[in-house]
């Protein structure tokens, strides 16, 4: 009913002021750092991340809309600030991007000078 969604939406505005509260009063007082806290705080939060989805009547994926490039730090912040359980949540959203990362063609290059040096360790060892 209204009187519910009204104290979630009252229960967000609190954590960002309160957030904004904590960044103000330490000494990273940049707006920038807030900003950031907050992000980390909701957005990187799967569960956070789907009530403020409801609240707002919005359905896509944050990680659609992140740089593949940046993909791995923003996987790594998840992972610390949040532990392995919403690491694993951002992993399954996000691994199409991880995944066009990988420049497929290095890849099988590196893999056969690998295999050559193997060879050429073998083919060594035999002429002995």
């Amino acid at each position: 009913d209204d009187q519910d969604l009204n104290e979630q939406i009252q229960r967000h505005i609190d954590n960002a002021l309160r957030i904004n509260a904590l960044i103000a009063y330490s000494s990273r007082s940049l707006p920038e750092e807030a900003g950031r806290e907050k992000m980390i705080q909701t957005q990187l939060s799967s569960g956070r991340r789907a009530d403020l989805v409801n609240l707002q009547g919005v359905n896509h994926s944050l990680y659609s809309e992140i740089n593949p490039l940046h993909l791995p730090e923003v996987l790594a912040l998840i992972g610390r600030r949040h532990g392995q359980g919403e690491l694993y949540v951002a992993l399954r959203s996000s691994i199409a991007g991880v995944i066009s990362t990988v420049n497929r063609k290095q890849c099988l290059q590196q893999q056969r000078a690998y295999f050559r040096a193997k060879i050429a360790e073998y083919r060594a060892k035999a002429g002995e």
